[in-house]
């Protein structure tokens, strides 16, 4: 089985690599030359999966088209937002079998739909699975145990695919809410920044933690169900797990945004600093759009909106989120 990833960044190196460790000959694409030349060279990704080092059956290459073409399964592992300008010109290359992995988390803010919706409008006639869960990359890719989730409507596809992932410290799970599953691991995103924002203000306490990630998965749940999930899917590992993992990690790059929100940075220094802005802005703003659509509170997000644009500081929204806790508490 021959099988294709699209970008070999963090994640998508990572899992590259796993597959690979299982045997199975694999082959990535990667914008980045120079990322390709030294997997290649050196079989290491030190710009995006460092102290890693990558198995002789992980290949790399910059010709989407043979990626595409040639691969059973095909693992789509780039930002949601190039998902579209990436694919669209390949979308025929790609066999009718072929089944699509995605693991890209975000929405687009032009269409408002998932990158799981927009791999469906791209090829149609393939099969696809959502992966989402507790999976931070630069862990599980150094054997440390976590257990994620595969979403999808045929067990015999969700099956095909756990073949490729499933070892010793690596386990997947089914589900067939991929609306859920896939949700979950997007809206997580904009909560972990603010879970960084109390890092930058030096918040450590765990009573406070643990306020926050718990109103945080209630807005998550609202959301998810008014856009279709099952509620019962964010108590499990696309949506708590992973939402608890984001938020904890010191890898996150949405926790390091609220870090840096925290410190006083405007948009346009934290792009500088960062390289590139995280899924969680990303998402944020098209989110809000779609919840003021379904008539859903989601005070915890608009309030990181408006201290991402400069109409609150950072302790303004530490304020407003004990005030708004202990009055939501109180009326129930």
């Amino acid at each position: 089985m021959q099988v294709g990833f699209v970008g070999l960044g963090n994640m998508g190196c990572a899992m590259a690599n796993l597959v690979a460790e299982n045997g199975f000959d694999v082959l990535g694409w990667e914008v980045n030359r120079e990322v390709v030349e030294q997997i290649l060279r050196e079989r290491r990704n030190d710009r995006f999966l460092p102290g890693v080092e990558l198995h002789p059956r992980l290949r790399a290459t910059v010709d989407l088209e043979d990626v595409v073409s040639s691969s059973d399964v095909l693992f789509v592992a780039i930002p949601s937002v190039f998902i579209r300008k990436t694919l669209e010109p390949v979308a025929g290359k790609l066999p009718r079998t072929a089944i699509i992995v995605n693991l890209a988390k975000g929405i687009d803010a032009v269409t408002t739909m998932t990158a799981f919706q927009t791999l469906g409008v791209l090829f149609p006639q393939n099969p696809r699975v959502m992966l989402s869960g507790p999976s931070i990359a630069n862990e599980f890719s150094k054997g440390m145990p976590t257990v994620v989730v595969l979403a999808g409507h045929e067990k015999v596809t969700l099956m095909a695919v756990a073949h490729l992932l499933d070892n010793d410290h690596f386990r997947t799970r089914f589900s067939d809410d991929a609306v859920g599953v896939e949700l979950g691991g997007i809206l997580k995103n904009i909560y972990a920044i603010g879970l960084g924002i109390f890092d930058g203000k030096g918040i450590k306490s765990v009573n406070f933690r643990s306020s926050y990630l718990t109103i945080a998965l209630e807005e998550m749940t609202r959301i998810g169900e008014a856009l279709g999930a099952r509620p019962q899917t964010f108590a499990y590992l696309a949506g708590m797990g992973d939402l608890l993992a984001t938020s904890l990690s010191e890898h996150s790059h949405n926790r390091r945004m609220g870090t840096l929100l925290a410190k006083g940075y405007d948009l346009a220094r934290i792009r500088q600093e960062m390289g590139v802005l995280p899924e969680g802005y990303n998402t944020l703003k098209t989110a809000l759009t779609i919840v003021e659509k379904h008539h859903v509170s989601a005070s915890l997000a608009k309030c990181l909106w408006d201290v991402i644009h400069g109409r609150y500081d950072a302790e303004k929204f530490v304020y407003l989120f004990i005030r708004d806790f202990i009055e939501g508490e109180g009326e129930a």
